[in-house]
């Protein structure tokens, strides 16, 4: 008869490992209109280096506990799906965060997604 703990014992680990990785990841939250689908984006930390006419579409926060660098990715590949042609970084910032009892400091970008006229 074979033990059957043993196989749950590893999917344990599986969904714990999942789950890490889960809350190490960055997420993005959109509000706005959203258009066909883009290839590039553009993005700026000014709107004074935004020399193309551009009207906002929408708003995002990116945020989670990975570095600045992934949560800056993650807005760029929501921008591109939403059809966005440019990220107006306006804001970065942290903030606490509780996960699993422990306050950890959750890393935050704000942004505003452009679409040039």
């Amino acid at each position: 008869m074979k033990n059957k703990g043993i196989n749950m014992n590893k999917y344990g680990k599986l969904f714990i490992l999942i789950s890490l990785l889960a809350v190490a990841c960055a997420h993005v939250n959109y509000v706005g209109k959203s258009f066909e689908p883009t290839n590039q984006v553009d993005l700026y930390f000014s709107k004074d280096d935004i020399k193309k006419e551009y009207t906002v579409i929408g708003h995002a926060v990116g945020g989670g506990t990975s570095d600045s660098e992934e949560i800056q990715v993650a807005l760029i590949e929501e921008a591109k799906a939403k059809g966005a042609d440019g990220i107006l970084i306006t804001e970065i910032g942290n903030k606490p965060s509780l996960v699993e009892e422990n306050v950890t400091r959750e890393s935050e970008i704000k942004a505003s997604f452009l679409k040039y006229k």
